[in-house]
């Protein structure tokens, strides 16, 4: 289903799915251009050039965005086959993580070739990328729980959603250094606030793993805090997707 919804989404479009590619590209360059170059005046980060440094951290943050605000309508955007079938609901948050799968390892295939070409090898640092995807998996599931359940009770919920991946964007450390920022290098405390943050957590953890920056196991502190908040989502999360999945039809 995951795949069928994905060849659904640009089968009026010319390009059709390249432009699940495409797009981010795009992206990726307007913020290389403004950001590495204009900004950053091409300095490197962490010992790499800015575009090595951005595409770990940005296609994480791209697919967990994309996740986020998919799982949270995908209750809604089902209606009729909820409505009409006996279909296991519980399942349509993950049917959405699996379609934005897809998407996200052609764009980390994609991210890999140029980060060899910009000087990033490959190390024994790159296994942790696996700790890291399960970590991604585990607390996108958990707030897909939420934010679906949430979104069929109150529907303002998406919008306000949306308005808060926004804001998450600028202070997960997507596309800014954190830690070579002489602004907030002055303010330790809204830095330690930031690094609680679960999706500075992944989106830095991604950087580590391909640039050889750390590992995970020397931040056992933020690790505890990470799968701490996951925890409680998926407790949260699970009890009250529980508790309206009985009554999502008369809701929607």
């Amino acid at each position: 289903m995951a795949k069928y919804d994905e060849k659904s989404t640009f089968q009026a479009h010319i390009l059709g799915n390249i432009w699940q590619i495409l797009d981010p590209l795009i992206n990726i360059a307007i913020y290389w251009v403004v950001f590495g170059m204009i900004l950053y005046g091409n300095r490197p980060m962490d010992g790499y050039s800015y575009i090595a440094w951005l595409l770990p951290g940005f296609i994480t943050w791209q697919f967990m965005r994309a996740e986020v605000l998919g799982a949270s309508k995908s209750m809604v955007s089902r209606v009729q086959m909820v409505s009409k079938m006996q279909f296991p609901v519980s399942t349509i948050p993950s049917m959405t993580l699996a379609n934005q799968l897809i998407n996200y390892w052609w764009m980390l295939g994609i991210s890999v070739l140029i980060m060899l070409k910009y000087g990033v090898r490959p190390s024994a640092s790159w296994l942790q990328f696996v700790y890291y995807f399960i970590c991604m998996i585990a607390f996108l599931y958990a707030v897909g729980l939420i934010t679906s359940t949430i979104t069929v009770v109150v529907r303002d919920f998406h919008t306000l959603l949306n308005s808060v991946m926004q804001l998450m964007f600028w202070v997960s450390g997507t596309i800014f250094n954190m830690n070579a920022n002489a602004v907030m290098e002055n303010h330790p405390t809204i830095i330690k606030i930031i690094q609680m943050n679960p999706f500075y957590y992944v989106i830095n953890g991604m950087r580590d793993a391909f640039l050889g920056t750390g590992w995970f196991y020397h931040d056992i502190k933020s690790m505890v805090i990470f799968w701490t908040i996951t925890g409680i989502l998926l407790i949260l999360g699970s009890h009250i997707h529980l508790k309206f999945r009985s009554r999502f039809i008369d809701y929607i």
